[in-house]
């Protein structure tokens, strides 16, 4: 999950992606310049984010007041506080998060217009070029503060004509005790001018109001826009609720100075969705892999050992999150498996290192635990039986290797491959489904990648996304633990289904050890209310628990 804010002076915009699912939320604004990491910290609190915290993997937070280190550490700090230290966190300029809404990764000159004021040369996914701000009692130009602050002064100092001050002060119950008293005495002075912006708007189409307007943006044109070199080349985009509510006089400014209005928009949220969801594409589709990406933590050798527990318990909660995200495709592999089977088929795992490692592992736990035969459930890893311990240089790479290792079972159509690679990339395991559905098997992967070509080639692929190792590229970590879950989802619901299962108990399981003697003779005691000796005997005589309950049903 990607969680992505645009704060600004009186209103933060918080959108959480999911896939293809998206959360809105909204806060008051964020700006530490204003508010106290407290103030900011109460805030967060009231943010509700359904349960996700632990899922989000990445955070882009957009803000004013975030221009240095200091004030981005004080946003960062609030966030681990209220979501964690485990997503990597993004803290940029509210400026670059209106660029990337208005151009995404094309270039112009990008400005904001709500209660401040700013503008940049954007180009490439970055700023290029800046004129400062100055905030609202040196900057601002154009703003709502800027216009809230121009008005007052022409109401107070009676710059308008006396039948429209009194049309505002009786409407508005307005005072210049109460102005003053917002201006000078209370907390957030530039939200509360800002707030006047709702007067020029009701009365825009009067001369003196429009005025008031027309030359807060030309000022911002001359302060801002005009720095610009070659200014007039570029397309200009302007966001926030000024620029948004009162863009009919802003366009008319910018004709008059021959520039071209790519768009306005009331808030970049919409447009920072669109930009991130890009990224992520792209990053998806790049030949780095998810799973090869950079661990989100840094310098792991200088945590302590409880440190390392916690952070790596915190990345393994999420694994379960993404497995549960694709059952629906489990699901229908089970089905496929369980009428394959029925008919005569096997199940043959495929992989190479840790993931045929865990292929083999769960094949040859199904005999003992469900009774059936050892050629029911296979396993076959790159480079032979050696490679369980082992690794074999180069068997990965063999494409047609894996066909080779399969030839001598006589595989059929009733069989089922089904390919593990965390990375989606290796070629043994590309080769088997690749063959195999040549040969009419069902096929399927179990991968931690998107859109790979392991995927490409089965009918049935399980992607688990689970994202970055603790350890940079470590897949025996969080990407092993998601395919042992899945691996076991498969053969557990497939042997219920085809009789293996009792209840709730394995009443096939093979009597190999003392342990598993004992376990069956309290499974026939609580079924049968026969005491553990008189149990005990009866399945050594019969072989199996299914016997002997079978035997006392006749």
């Amino acid at each position: 999950m990607i969680l992505i804010a645009d704060s600004g002076s009186t209103k933060t915009d918080w959108r959480l992606i999911d896939g293809n699912k998206l959360i809105s939320r909204s806060t008051k604004g964020l700006n530490p310049y204003h508010s106290s990491g407290e103030e900011i910290d109460a805030e967060l609190d009231k943010l509700d984010l359904e349960g996700n915290e632990l899922n989000i993997r990445e955070i882009h937070f957009y803000g004013s007041g975030v221009a240095n280190e200091a004030m981005k550490d004080v946003i960062r700090k609030s966030l681990r506080r209220k979501i964690g230290d485990h997503p990597y966190i993004q803290i940029e300029d509210d400026l670059l998060g209106v660029a990337r809404a208005l151009f995404l990764q094309k270039e112009g000159i990008a400005c904001i217009l709500g209660t401040g004021s700013n503008s940049c040369l954007y180009q490439n996914g970055e700023i290029m070029d800046k004129v400062p701000a100055l905030g609202y009692s040196l900057g601002d130009e154009g703003s709502g503060t800027d216009i809230g602050k121009r008005l007052v002064n022409a109401l107070l100092k009676r710059n308008l004509s006396d039948t429209l001050r009194e049309a505002i002060i009786s409407e508005e119950g307005l005072s210049m005790d109460e102005i003053l008293e917002n201006v000078y005495n209370k907390p957030h002075a530039n939200r509360y001018l800002a707030s006047l912006t709702k007067i020029a708007g009701k009365h825009i189409n009067h001369k003196e109001i429009r005025e008031i307007v027309t030359a807060a943006f030309e000022d911002f044109f001359d302060k801002n826009i005009s720095k610009y070199s070659d200014f007039k080349t570029y397309k200009v985009g302007f966001a926030g609720s000024v620029a948004y509510h009162f863009s009919d006089v802003l366009t008319k400014v910018l004709q008059k100075h021959n520039l071209k209005c790519n768009q306005f928009i009331a808030t970049p949220i919409d447009g920072l969705v669109k930009y991130h969801m890009h990224v992520a594409t792209k990053k998806l589709s790049s030949t780095e892999s998810i799973t090869e990406s950079s661990s989100r933590y840094e310098n792991l050798e200088e945590m302590s050992v409880n440190e390392l527990l916690e952070n790596i318990n915190r990345e393994d909660s999420t694994v379960h999150t993404a497995v549960q995200s694709i059952i629906p495709q489990i699901e229908k592999l089970v089905e496929g498996i369980i009428t394959r089977i029925i008919k005569g088929g096997r199940l043959f795992y495929v992989g190479a290192g840790t993931s045929g490692r865990l292929g083999i592992l769960d094949a040859s736990e199904i005999p003992p635990t469900f009774g059936v035969p050892y050629d029911i459930v296979i396993g076959i890893i790159a480079g032979g039986d050696k490679a369980i311990r082992k690794a074999v240089e180069s068997a990965e790479d063999d494409i047609h290797g894996a066909w080779r290792d399969l030839e001598k079972y006589q595989p059929g159509k009733n069989d089922i491959i089904v390919g593990i690679a965390a990375s989606g990339r290796t070629p043994y395991v590309i080769g088997a489904v690749k063959d195999g559905r040549k040969e009419g098997l069902l096929t399927a992967c179990i991968t931690c990648n998107s859109n790979t070509k392991l995927a490409k080639e089965v009918e049935v692929p399980l992607e688990a996304l689970v994202g970055p190792e603790f350890v940079t590229g470590s897949t025996r970590m969080k990407a092993g633990t998601a395919q042992k879950l899945i691996l076991n989802m498969i053969t557990t619901s497939t042997m219920i289904k085809l009789g293996r299962v009792k209840g709730n108990k394995m009443v096939d399981m093979q009597l190999t050890n003392q342990k598993l003697i004992e376990r069956g003779s309290r499974m026939i005691s609580d079924e049968l209310g026969l005491d553990l000796e008189e149990s005990k005997r009866l399945l050594l005589l019969h072989g199996s628990v299914r016997n002997v309950l079978e035997n006392f049903a006749l």
